[in-house]
């Protein structure tokens, strides 16, 4: 290739992925040819996953929105292309309409979340911001629940760089699946068994990692905290084993409890034989420093934080905590804190939790909600409770919905506004596991008519404060590199080596300082100390009935992130591909390619059977965004779970408690 034909721009993935990717663009004549890894940068990797063809196609597809549209009749179909001034000004006259009617602007709701993470794209918040006290969700259905554990744990969330697995002798890969949706990862892994560790992979599916690892447990859904605790449970009663710090806070009392614990019940919980957990109690006595990569699977469940908890708990207790190879990786909040000014933060904000969004709508009568702006988001893939999405749609006065294509929430919409690429407007984006912080520079002029969402908020602010002066107090005056330049002042940037944030034009930079998370055990909890847990009294487990007798597994897909595959709807099947054991197949009539019907009390799901021998046979596995019709969070009622407050201002969702049953259809 010769560079001197291209012009070369540096991009970030946006999107919520534990790589967070530094990426170049080569761009000819107007048009972006290829993208690849950022090899010029050191320690970025200039292979990206198979997701990048469809990152690039995104920018071209012939099905991607390039003008504003108008739905006549919501769901219809009828849609007819308007100008930018008629769409901000239907928008603009609704917002002043129910702020006098209501006189009060929460009947304004913004709900947004991880379609794209730039920092700029939080111009949606800060422009429902600037309007007055409104509605928004809160919290995440990602994480939350695990990154509440580990800050009550360590007192924040850190991680430790991928690259010092070289130094572990063991590592568990509990609840993650890298081969598929962190692969930059891999090469760290396969360098750490090159020098002599082990890799055990703990997981009730058998991915594509665990036919990597050198060992798997196939755990029964929901049963890790279990696991954990057996473990801890046996490790203790080999004192040889467990180190009684005077670091950790709760120890005597954590392992008092341990001592109390039938651990036959554990046994029956976590469905292995006594010769498998000693076997894996073994490992870690013979092998020494252990990490622990603990994934977001693990904590979306009834019990997820306390999951989370107890795995800390293994690690700490067992001196694997803030030395090289050791750690429990989970996700890094901590690395690099942006003031968000952009976001104009307000104390009377009504928040309403993301995981009980369509619930929580409906009871909210003082004012009710009557304008719903969605960016960044599908709801109606990804939300849970889709029965009670139903009913408050009705409801709803106006929906707007900035998107590239015309997902299911789009079609819902009465606006849909086209927003650029991150190829095509400028923006910064640091990850929350990586520790990557780079820069999105504008590649290519945006393709149609398409807007980020700062301009967005710009167009929206000016008609706002024309047609009622002092509406908006959004910024719009700032220009990109304005509002950038407010975010990383000169202070921060120095903090992080860097003399202001044009120097990431030269190449995305590491923002972690040390590459230990608490290196030499020092916490940021208020004592410095480790925080135990309480031993739980008894475990929630959700299990199979006659009734229900299947554990639903929703897990990420290898091609896509959630519902963003738009570009490979070709090579989707009509609905969902349910993967089932033969033998329970057959017991109920069930062939291959077969039509079925998924049930619970929560709705109905057409899916498509295909038999997997390597699942247990009390599990189906569905992978999220695999399908043209159908989404799996039809049988989702979304349970919350026990922790997520403390961090993202609500808790997290049991994503992955779900039971059904199968028919033929």
């Amino acid at each position: 290739m010769n560079r001197q034909t291209y012009t070369i721009t540096r991009h970030m993935c946006p999107r919520n992925c534990y790589d967070s990717c530094p990426m170049l663009a080569y761009t000819s004549h107007g048009r972006i040819d290829h993208i690849t890894g950022d090899s010029l940068t050191p320690g970025a990797a200039k292979q990206l996953c198979s997701k990048s063809n469809q990152i690039l196609s995104t920018v071209y597809h012939k099905d991607r929105l390039l003008y504003p549209m108008l739905q006549h009749e919501r769901g219809s179909g009828h849609w007819q292309r308007i100008s930018w001034d008629t769409a901000i000004d239907i928008i603009a006259h609704k917002i002043l309409d129910l702020k006098e009617r209501f006189h009060s602007t929460l009947p304004l709701c913004l709900n947004k979340y991880s379609g794209n993470f730039g920092l700029l794209r939080n111009a949606c918040e800060g422009m429902f911001n600037s309007l007055g006290p409104t509605t928004q969700t809160i919290g995440t259905p990602c994480f939350s629940s695990g990154i509440d554990a580990q800050k009550l744990d360590f007192g924040g969330n850190v991680t430790s760089q991928t690259q010092g697995l070289v130094n572990s002798k063991l590592i568990l890969l509990w609840g993650v699946n890298p081969a598929w949706t962190a692969i930059h990862t891999m090469p760290a892994l396969y360098a750490a068994r090159e020098c002599g560790a082990k890799i055990v992979v703990i997981d009730p599916i058998r991915t594509e990692t665990a036919s990597k690892a050198d060992y798997y447990i196939q755990l029964r859904p929901g049963s890790d905290a279990a696991l954990a605790l057996l473990l801890l449970c046996r490790l203790y009663a080999r004192h040889d084993l467990i180190t009684e710090s005077n670091k950790i806070k709760g120890l005597e009392e954590f392992l008092t409890g341990l001592t109390k614990i039938d651990q036959s019940k554990l046994l029956a919980a976590v469905d292995q034989t006594d010769e498998t957990i000693d076997f894996l109690v073994e490992l870690i006595a013979a092998h020494h420093p252990m990490h622990i990569w603990a994934g977001f699977g693990l904590q979306r469940h009834l019990q997820g934080g306390l999951t989370i908890r107890l795995i800390d708990a293994l690690s700490m207790l067992t001196n694997n905590i803030g030395i090289a190879g050791g750690g429990v990786n989970f996700a890094d909040r901590e690395a690099f804190q942006l003031p968000y000014f952009i976001k104009q933060c307000r104390d009377d904000t009504r928040f309403v939790n993301i995981n009980q969004f369509s619930h929580t709508l409906q009871t909210l009568k003082d004012p009710p909600v009557r304008l719903l702006w969605i960016a960044c988001r599908n709801l109606w893939s990804q939300d849970v409770g889709l029965q009670e999405l139903h009913a408050l749609w009705q409801n709803l006065e106006l929906i707007v919905t900035a998107d590239k294509f015309l997902t299911p929430t789009a079609q819902m919409s009465d606006i849909v506004l086209p927003v650029t690429t991150e190829f095509e407007d400028l923006d910064i984006y640091t990850g929350y596991f990586q520790q990557w912080l780079g820069i999105n520079e504008r590649a290519i002029p945006p393709q149609g008519e398409t807007k980020s969402d700062l301009e967005i908020a710009r167009l929206l602010t000016h008609r706002l404060n024309e047609l009622a002066p002092g509406t908006s107090t959004f910024p719009a005056h700032l220009t990109d590199e304005e509002f950038l330049d407010r975010e990383l002042p000169e202070s921060l940037c120095l903090s992080i080596g860097i003399k202001n944030w044009r120097q990431l034009r030269k190449g995305a930079i590491k923002v972690r300082p040390t590459p230990i998370a608490w290196e030499g055990q020092h916490f940021a909890t208020d004592d410095g100390k480790f925080h135990c847990c309480p031993i739980p009294q008894n475990l929630v487990q959700l299990l199979p009935s006659e009734e229900m007798p299947f554990y639903f597994i929703t897990p990420h897909a290898q091609q896509n992130i959630n519902s963003q595959i738009h570009t490979r709807l070709k090579e989707l099947s009509e609905y969902p591909i349910v993967y089932l054991h033969p033998q329970p197949a057959k017991q109920r009539g069930l062939s291959e390619s077969q039509q079925v019907i998924l049930w619970n009390q929560y709705g109905k799901l057409t899916g498509i059977v295909c038999f997997d021998s390597s699942l247990p046979p009390d599990v189906i596995l569905c992978y999220q965004g695999s399908s043209k019709h159908g989404t799996v969070n039809a049988l989702n009622g979304g349970r919350v779970s026990d922790l997520g407050s403390l961090s993202t201002g609500a808790p997290g969702v049991a994503l992955y408690d779900v039971l059904v049953n199968i028919r033929r259809k």
